[in-house]
């Protein structure tokens, strides 16, 4: 990186992403608390595949993939806020990687 003239540069994150990692984070904590390993949690967006204004969240258990589209302001809102819509929209889908089981 020595040759990278922004090497030192941090880059803020939006409340977007912080939203992103939020749920990527508590979902992780989930599983680990039902004892269900995940080969892959990952929150993207972006991408000609997606929708503007959405991320997708992709959780693979067992080698099959579940997913959940979420709108930008419930990502947004996720940032402060570990309750509500978003929250039981997500814990669906862990009931259903759960039922697998």
């Amino acid at each position: 990186m020595k040759n990278c003239p922004n090497a030192g540069a941090l880059v803020p994150l939006t409340s977007f992403d912080r939203g992103k990692l939020k749920i990527a984070a508590h979902v992780r904590e989930e599983l680990d608390r039902a004892g269900i390993k995940a080969q892959s949690i990952q929150c993207k967006s972006g991408g000609i595949h997606m929708l503007p204004d959405t991320a997708r969240l992709i959780v693979t258990v067992d080698g099959a993939p579940a997913q959940l589209d979420l709108e930008a302001h419930e990502v947004e809102d996720c940032e402060d806020i570990v309750a509500g819509e978003v929250w039981r929209k997500i814990a669906g889908l862990l009931a259903r990687l759960q039922g697998g089981r």
